[in-house]
């Protein structure tokens, strides 16, 4: 679910009714997307969640509504419950927050496409689904208003979208450095231009730092996808060591498995629970996944020992480190021998204990 932002008008104080544009067609928000002409459904009906959308995670619904659209934007006109003491108490402080509070919206792109507007790279929404309005701090609305006197701050971002949806590019089979590609991510990129190296965005996460993403496997912004780095990914999610909810692991399945499928790779199947047993091929996929983690990590750590003034690694890590230059000197022995043409599995395996040497140039 992505989140965007609205700015309400109090059209009832005592019915507890709303009204407000929550998107214009046509505009680049600030998430880099462009919502277009009918994206939305008319008489559409969604609950007004509680505040901070955390109907999502049991808190009861505040009042409910419904959209309109005309051909320029969209409407949500709302009615919050007043027989209710949560829907009563929201709505009161909505009011009395007046112009410092925000609203948001949850959705679900359905039809989307990627192109350029006005100069920049951005998705273009073309059929929404929307599932909830909510109160928060902060909205994602850009070129949103209300219908009269303004009740609502200007948009800011707020939250990003959990998975990222898929995308076509080019695709590259060469090695895979993920700490240099963050490192040479910029810190003032755009939620859209980071949208276009990673995966999964974490909803509670600054959409503007790249700390808030996870499954980076784009070479820079709008960078060809790298296959190992996708099926890396996919180990992690197998392997239970991915670190996001486990409702979105399918999503970010799909969209690292789509970038194996244009490059004509079968993908690994996604664990209905992860930690399971692994295939060989699958296991080796984890273990490139672990070498590469393994060795950003050793990067972070003698960048961290420079700036204090230690350069260099302790000699407990450097030894863990030649050993497991050791072993890729096993792996090295291993490829040397033939691999019978009649056994297609094996050659396959050979490919990926392959893939496993080159990273980082082993």
């Amino acid at each position: 679910m992505d989140t965007k932002g609205l700015r309400v008008e109090i059209k009832d104080e005592a019915k507890g009714l709303v009204k407000a544009v929550f998107a214009t067609f046509n505009k680049i928000d600030s998430h880099g997307d462009v919502t277009l002409p009918g994206a939305f459904t008319d008489g559409a009906e969604m609950p007004i969640s509680s505040y901070g959308h955390t109907s999502w995670d049991g808190a009861l619904p505040v009042g409910k509504g419904t959209i309109r659209q005309t051909k320029t934007e969209a409407i949500f006109e709302g009615e919050f419950f007043m027989d209710t003491r949560h829907g009563e108490d929201t709505f009161k402080t909505v009011q009395r927050l007046g112009k410092l509070g925000q609203w948001s919206y949850g959705y679900d792109a359905e039809e989307y496409s990627f192109g350029e507007h006005d100069g920049q790279h951005v998705r273009f929404l073309a059929k929404q689904k929307v599932h909830e309005v909510s109160p928060v701090l902060l909205g994602a609305g850009v070129g949103t208003r209300t219908l009269a006197t303004k009740s609502g701050g200007p948009g800011a971002p707020v939250k990003v979208g959990r998975p990222i949806a898929p995308h076509e590019c080019e695709v590259t089979l060469r090695s895979w450095d993920g700490a240099k590609t963050l490192a040479g991510l910029g810190e003032d990129l755009r939620p859209s231009e980071l949208r276009t190296v990673f995966a999964w965005a974490d909803p509670n996460g600054d959409p503007e730092a790249k700390s808030s993403y996870r499954f980076a496997h784009h070479h820079g912004v709008g960078g060809p996808a790298n296959v190992r780095a996708c099926l890396m990914g996919i180990a992690r999610l197998n392997d239970g060591k991915s670190g996001i909810p486990d409702a979105d692991r399918k999503a970010v399945y799909d969209h690292l498995a789509a970038h194996l499928r244009d490059a004509d790779i079968d993908a690994p199947e996604l664990k209905s629970q992860p930690g399971g047993s692994l295939k060989f091929h699958e296991e080796g996929h984890a273990v490139l996944a672990a070498v590469s983690s393994y060795i950003d990590r050793a990067s972070e750590v003698l960048a961290l020992r420079a700036r204090k003034g230690r350069p260099g690694l302790a000699p407990a890590a450097v030894d863990l480190l030649s050993w497991v230059d050791d072993d890729v000197k096993r792996l090295q022995a291993l490829l040397s021998a033939p691999v019978g043409e009649e056994d297609v599995s094996e050659e396959l395996a050979s490919s990926y204990l392959r893939s496993i040497a080159g990273v980082h140039g082993f």
